[in-house]
């Protein structure tokens, strides 16, 4: 971590530099994320539920494969990568050269692969969003407890 951002190196020698987005941005990126992405998670997780029937689980798997063939289309997998690849939260320094905003052309420089594409999403959501997966279920535990009626 070097001042309010995250260093992030892939095995090239490129360092992305992340920002925590805005509150709002945020939001906005998660509600995003998980609407495209959840639906077809979930039905693949389902699909593969070891204690259910065998036909049961193909039948899943047919579902998740169509879900995920309508949901995470090309364009849309683009659209995810332009709102989490935020360039006013990611920079990049390509071969050690002084960082730049991570437009189109500094991501196709700086990764070799759509494997690095996906990696580096990965790391600005898990960035950006750990705290709330890791203690977000404990929120629910702060609330004051109800009153009691005598």
């Amino acid at each position: 971590m070097a001042g309010n951002r995250y260093e992030f190196e892939l095995d090239n020698g490129n360092k992305f530099y992340i920002r925590r987005y805005d509150p709002f941005l945020s939001l906005e990126v998660l509600g995003e994320v998980q609407r495209k992405f959840l639906p077809p998670l979930a039905a693949l997780m389902e699909a593969n539920d070891s204690g259910a029937e065998k036909q049961d689980r193909v039948d899943n798997a047919l579902k998740a494969v169509e879900m995920v063939s309508k949901t995470l289309d090309g364009k849309s997998l683009i659209a995810l990568v332009k709102i989490v690849l935020n360039p006013e939260y990611v920079s990049v320094s390509i071969q050690a050269d002084p960082p730049i905003r991570l437009d189109e052309g500094a991501l196709n420089r700086a990764c070799d692969d759509v494997f690095e594409v996906i990696k580096l999403v990965v790391e600005v959501l898990r960035y950006n969003y750990e705290k709330l997966f890791t203690q977000g279920r404990n929120l629910i535990g702060q609330a004051p407890p109800a009153p009691t009626i005598q």
